[in-house]
């Protein structure tokens, strides 16, 4: 592509000259870090079906009982939201809306924004004209981390593991699942697949 075409940021407006894209390369304003273009590894639908997969492992993420603990017959079964509940009950509410919100509001909203941008391009349908949802996504992916909550739950495993019997129950997995699929849909994300025009290229900046 001739060095007079420029590529602009959608967030910051920086200019970039276009150059080619490996498999596997992202490219990045060099301004203010945004992902600009992705040259993916698995295919240009990867980023929605990731995404897809993501928003169905959600609901049983959060409706299936994360640890099971118990102790002389007595058993107590511990959800997504179990956590949460326990922080606001116990006056610690700022640190219960922040694990709510990063630890599953957030992770969710995010699936669901790459998802909506990725349809129309993969199902060659009309263009989504909603300008300042990528900008979404990029703020989210700054604050959605279930990875987090997933290393929480291990370390209270490995702590309480001595003191009371404990099972891990298929709501953690399927968290963690939709935490491996969140995390590969970004690997995917390509925000250029928005526009009718994608252009898969590294950005250098502009002189």
């Amino acid at each position: 592509m001739g060095s007079d075409v420029n590529l602009t940021c959608r967030l910051c407006g920086h200019k970039h000259r276009p150059i080619r894209l490996a498999p596997g390369e992202r490219a990045l304003c060099a301004r203010c870090s945004t992902v600009m273009a992705t040259e993916g590894r698995f295919g240009p639908e990867a980023a929605l079906v990731f995404s897809i997969t993501g928003l169905i492992l959600a609901l049983p993420a959060a409706l299936l009982p994360f640890v099971i603990a118990g102790k002389l017959g007595d058993e107590r079964v511990c959800r997504l939201f179990t956590g949460v509940g326990a922080l606001w009950d116990n006056g610690m509410r700022t640190l219960a809306v922040l694990v709510f919100l990063c630890g599953a509001l957030l992770p969710v909203a995010l699936l669901g924004a790459m998802a909506v941008l990725h349809v129309p391009a993969c199902l060659k349908w009309h263009t989504v004209n909603i300008p300042s949802l990528p900008r979404i996504v990029h703020i989210l992916e700054h604050w959605a981390f279930p990875e987090v909550q997933v290393l929480a739950v291990l370390i209270a495993l490995i702590k309480l593991g001595g003191l009371v019997d404990l099972t891990v129950g298929p709501g953690f997995w399927c968290y963690c699942a939709m935490a491996v699929s969140l995390v590969l849909a970004q690997r995917s994300f390509n925000s250029e697949l928005c526009d009718p025009a994608p252009v898969p290229c590294r950005t250098d900046a502009a002189p």
